[in-house]
């Protein structure tokens, strides 16, 4: 299929026929690694209270909101379940309607904002308004990006900004993996661009948390995976960074089941051995561009929409019962919610996680 842009770049079409969704039998509760796990682990029970229920629970307002100031895209990666995430149309938030959000922020004492959702930030063409005025609010902002467009005019104006952390994603260490990944042919477009904005905010002397990654859907090949963690690592000195560069991926509510089987074998059986946790995710809020609030970011089908925000007070929207629902099931164990049941966003898998911390450790040796 020929890829469509739009005036911006964003990418317009899509495949016509949504992908099957995996449903998986529900859990009965905890078992009893992962129950040790929620009583030891402060990586894991950092989001529940002494009873094992969300902190958020005792919030009135979502302590962080996750903006998709637009829903398109550069990039057409196949671990997305793009459509989905377009099968309601696809745009760019109003400049009237961020501004709601973020007087209301303010209002209600909100102060962690995500530039991240599902699209391309840096598409929208107001997107360093948003930041401008996100940053005066006094929000820690975060940012995610593939890079695509980030050039060197755009890349001298955000590093201006004092961002807590920035996400950039880079699916392969070649062309043809980056082709294999992300799905366009803009490899040394996006590397050109990544390398020249860590440059300026070394200059800068940025204090954000870095972090540069790939989704590992078996289209690295394993040498490769050594000389990316080795190339990225060298090129974020200086900075802080995050030493998670291989990302396993999640399935997206089951959306994106077959990402995980495109996975080299030895992953494949490494992550057989799945553990359950409560999902972060569930903590705060993402708002879609035209306003459509979500119960959780990874997961864009219907039934994890709560409301929308130009019909609803967000306060509201937060404490409807479905997410109440949800809550309940995650810390029961069971997760027998709004696609929970199928998603694997909140599972932990040890071994794939010991060999990733293996590789990095030996790859820091040289």
């Amino acid at each position: 299929m020929e890829i469509k842009y739009d005036e911006r770049g964003g990418i317009l079409n899509t495949v016509a026929e949504p992908s099957p969704i995996i449903k998986k039998k529900g859990k009965r509760g905890y078992n009893f690694i992962e129950r040790f796990l929620l009583k030891h682990s402060r990586k894991i029970n950092y989001l529940l209270d002494g009873q094992g229920r969300y902190k958020c629970r005792q919030q009135d307002y979502p302590p962080v909101l996750r903006i998709g100031v637009t829903n398109r895209c550069a990039a057409r990666c196949t671990y997305c379940p793009r459509e989905y995430i377009h099968a309601g149309g696809s745009g760019y938030m109003e400049m009237d309607l961020f501004r709601t959000i973020v007087r209301w922020c303010l209002d209600h004492g909100i102060k962690e904002m995500g530039f991240a959702l599902w699209g391309e930030p840096l598409l929208h063409p107001q997107i360093l308004e948003m930041i401008e005025l996100a940053a005066k609010a006094g929000f820690k902002m975060r940012l995610s990006t593939n890079g695509i467009v980030l050039n060197k005019e755009l890349a001298e104006k955000i590093s201006d900004y004092d961002f807590e952390a920035i996400e950039m994603s880079m699916d392969g260490f070649t062309g043809k993996e980056y082709l294999a990944g992300k799905g366009v042919d803009k490899f040394n477009q996006a590397k050109e661009n990544i390398l020249y904005f860590l440059d300026l905010a070394r200059r800068k002397k940025s204090r954000a948390i870095f972090n540069i990654h790939f989704v590992d859907v078996g289209n690295v090949s394993f040498l490769n995976r050594v000389r990316y963690v080795r190339f990225w690592r060298k090129q974020l000195q200086g900075l802080k960074f995050m030493t998670s560069f291989i990302y396993e991926p999640h399935n997206w509510a089951g959306t994106r089941d077959a990402s995980r089987r495109k996975m080299g074998w030895l992953d494949r059986i490494l992550g057989k051995f799945e553990l359950k946790k409560p999902c972060v995710y569930l903590k705060g809020l993402a708002i879609n561009w035209d306003g459509t609030a979500y119960l959780c970011s990874n997961n864009p089908l219907p039934s994890s929409i709560l409301g929308n925000i130009k019909e609803e007070n967000i306060e509201a929207i937060y404490k409807k019962d479905k997410r109440e629902r949800c809550l309940s099931e995650h810390e029961r164990g069971s997760f027998n919610c709004e696609g929970c049941d199928s998603c694997t966003v909140n599972s932990i898998f040890p071994l794939l996680f010991l060999k990733k911390v293996l590789i990095n450790k030996i790859i820091s040796l040289f």
